[in-house]
């Protein structure tokens, strides 16, 4: 984490409030001041940043940012928990900030309700400890790992499209390669949830093993995703995780790696 900030005890609330994860091995009191003092930005509020966004609230992350620029459809509603049939019509990240607030009022909320693109990236995503990528699109996807590489922040992405869902890590220099590195996607045509259909039951089930992910790499915990994607199977419930390679040839990530003076 970041030496910006000062926190270093937890008030009496708090641990009434976070009691049953303190106890947990390899979390404990400092694990939970770890998770108060990190700062974490979550792109994308729909399905994914829904559950993501709940569970990192509950946990008692100290900051965190949410970025959307869409308004909640009805058609949104059977996978997207945080909203009801009042949200229609309304900013998703203004929406999940009220639901989060409601939820947690201790943590800090910056509700960014706007598009990423080329022109706010920096502005944006500068500053945290952790992006997660929660976007519905290849373009907002890629956009987000090439910042990632290039200022060597740790990138959380996830998806799910009909019964499928995916997730990986990616570390700054890592031998594992990035999200370009798997997804290398040129084609204009791409499939979406809008396209394909979408299980509402799996964006719950890859939005909290995203949320899960989260917490531990913010606990300092090893992840078995900073060098493999997970691909869950929706049908036959199954997870099978795969070793990732890095592409020599990756335009983003093939040149971002630190020099070996041995």
């Amino acid at each position: 984490m970041n030496d910006r900030f000062s926190t270093t005890e937890l008030r009496v609330s708090e641990f009434e409030r976070y009691s049953r994860q303190i106890m947990l091995d390899g979390w404990g009191e400092q694990g939970q001041l770890q998770l108060k003092n990190s700062r974490v930005v979550i792109i994308g509020c729909g399905g994914l940043g829904n559950v993501v966004a709940t569970y990192l609230a509950g946990a008692g992350v100290g900051t965190m940012s949410l970025i959307d620029g869409d308004d909640v459809e009805l058609s949104n509603l059977p996978r997207q928990i945080a909203f009801d049939r009042d949200s229609c019509g309304l900013n998703k990240a203004d929406e999940l900030t009220q639901r989060l607030f409601s939820q947690n009022d201790d943590i800090d909320i910056h509700v960014n309700p706007l598009f990423l693109d080329v022109d706010n990236v920096d502005e944006l995503l500068q500053e945290h400890d952790l992006v997660i990528d929660c976007s519905d699109n290849f373009e907002t996807r890629r956009l987000i790992n090439q910042w990632c590489v290039t200022n060597k922040l740790a990138l959380l992405s996830a998806s799910v499209i009909g019964w499928q869902g995916q997730a990986l890590l990616v570390l700054p220099n890592s031998e594992y390669g990035c999200y370009q590195c798997l997804f290398d996607v040129t084609s204009t045509q791409e499939n979406s949830c809008q396209s394909m259909g979408v299980n509402p039951a799996m964006v719950g089930v890859i939005g909290s093993y995203q949320a899960n992910e989260a917490l531990r790499f913010l606990l300092k915990l090893p992840s078995k995703l900073s060098s493999h994607v997970s691909l869950i199977d929706g049908v036959h419930f199954s997870i099978n995780q795969f070793l990732r390679t890095g592409n020599p040839n990756c335009e983003v990530c093939a040149n971002m790696k630190e020099p070996n003076n041995d």
